[in-house]
């Protein structure tokens, strides 16, 4: 597909202005807050083997979706990301699952940094309270992203460097001999749980990296999709696979195992048990700058996975509609606010996260098998249909798809109704979404305006079903 020369995009007035940092900075931005905090309950449940055996399922299985992700991304070009992907090559039902899933997912999440925020704030001020500090940090980042998304996403890569430093900075001192580490940490609690508590840590494993997907949902505004995507993406998932292997070192060495599974600010604490001042402060402005970052982020994904259902008209084209100005989908944006705030105020954290990651899940059978699709649609590998092929194609799709699965099961250790809800909501949402969709207008893809051939015989018959989508060309 040949990369745009103009200013905007041909769909939606996006304007093209960002960079492989931006994308970088939005996908590493989302997610390194979950090495501040939310990953070590997977102590908790396995212990240190059970945090590492975590890791490294949740890593292999984000690698392979960041690969997709990056194929996808970088191949289709457009504001929707998964949802897009899934409309594409799987179809409208499903599509508008991954859609809705996409948004829940980083307005979940989004909530959840918000809360944090409030509650470090108020820890700082007591005669502060968390919910109207937490609607502040929601109405802040709203207008942020409502101004232009050069502006959020240059933010989220000065706050997500300065976290990633820290951590950076804290490990190679650790590792000098700059600070006392306790070895024993590392043995007196490596498995306190047996092979049960192994396989229960797997469902807090994604918190170290729930939401990398998302860099790849800026394509319809980067200047060189075709570059910036697969070079973002991947470079945010190896910063977030070496930041997490230094987190769980620190962390597990220098605070007692049965302390570490039950703490609120990992990181901190593990900076507080150094005594060492200079560290107290930055991994404490670190994890504060994390939360913001990943916040800030959401409010750009979900708005643009709302702008996409919108465009398509699952839900009111009212949404769809661009800024004059700041070429912002700027109605999305404002509406990620009070659905932000909505979650907020249930006041419980886990549960607000555990959905994020229910949704979350739901997204990475549908990314592999949308890779899968794609690849069956258009064998032949072109720089016209694929800028970017991923190694070992489809099968690392299906190794994730089962990773995924597997994770997914893992929550009825503990939040059996959340996922069973969960579940059950995106059930009736998609009957509704697919009602919808028959009663929706719009017109087959034209797969030479993106410059494509014509797909596969095999492809045909879910050809017909797919309408209502515009590309840039």
């Amino acid at each position: 597909m040949a990369e745009s020369t103009t200013d905007t995009s041909h769909s939606g007035g996006l304007v093209k202005s960002l960079k492989p940092y931006h994308v970088w900075a939005l996908g590493v931005g989302i997610v390194l807050v979950g090495e501040y905090m939310g990953w070590n309950f997977t102590i908790a449940k396995g212990g240190v083997l059970g945090a590492l055996f975590a890791m490294l399922v949740a890593g292999t299985m984000y690698t392979v979706i960041s690969l997709c992700a990056s194929e996808l991304g970088s191949a289709t070009k457009l504001a929707g990301g998964p949802y897009d992907w899934a409309r594409l090559f799987v179809g409208p039902g499903a599509a508008a699952i991954v859609g809705l899933a996409v948004y829940m997912e980083f307005i979940a999440l989004e909530a959840a940094d918000a809360i944090v925020v409030a509650s470090i704030a108020t820890e700082v001020f007591p005669q502060l309270q968390v919910f109207p500090v937490t609607l502040f940090v929601i109405a802040l980042l709203t207008f942020i992203n409502y101004r232009g998304v050069v502006g959020a996403l240059t933010l989220n890569f000065a706050l997500t460097m300065l976290a990633f430093f820290a951590i950076i900075a804290f490990f190679f001192t650790s590792a000098l001999g700059g600070v006392t580490i306790h070895p024993e940490y590392l043995f007196e609690g490596a498995i306190p749980n047996g092979m049960i508590g192994l396989f229960a840590a797997l469902q807090f494993g994604p918190w170290f990296f729930l939401g990398i997907e998302g860099a790849a949902m800026c394509a319809e505004e980067c200047k060189h999709p075709s570059r910036a995507v697969p070079l973002g993406q991947q470079a945010g998932m190896i910063t977030l696979l070496v930041g997490a292997a230094m987190t769980i070192y620190l962390c597990s060495t220098l605070i007692p195992t049965a302390q570490l599974g039950t703490s609120v600010y990992p990181l901190f604490e593990a900076a507080q048990n150094s005594g060492i001042m200079f560290f107290i402060a930055f991994l404490g402005l670190g994890t504060l700058l994390t939360c913001v970052a990943s916040a800030n982020g959401c409010v750009c994904d979900a708005s643009r996975s709302w702008f996409a259902l919108s465009r398509d008209e699952y839900v009111s084209p009212w949404f769809a509609s661009v800024h004059p100005r700041y070429n912002t989908p700027y109605r999305a944006v404002i509406f990620t606010a009070p659905i932000a705030a909505a979650f907020a105020f249930s006041g419980y954290l886990d549960q607000v996260i555990t959905f994020s990651i229910i949704s979350g899940l739901l997204c990475y059978v549908f990314i592999p098998f949308s890779l899968i699709r794609f690849r069956k649609l258009f064998p032949t590998t072109t720089s016209k249909v694929r800028p970017f092929a991923g190694p070992l194609q489809p099968y690392i799709s299906y190794f994730a798809i089962g990773i995924s699965i597997t994770i997914m099961s893992t929550l009825f250790w503990g939040y059996k109704y959340n996922l069973l809800f969960g579940l059950l909501f995106y059930i009736i949402a998609y009957f509704y979404f697919s009602s919808k969709n028959k009663s929706s207008s719009g017109s087959e893809p034209l797969w030479s305006e993106m410059g494509w051939p014509e797909p596969e015989k095999a492809g045909s018959k879910h050809l017909k079903e797919v309408k209502g989508i515009e590309f840039s060309k």
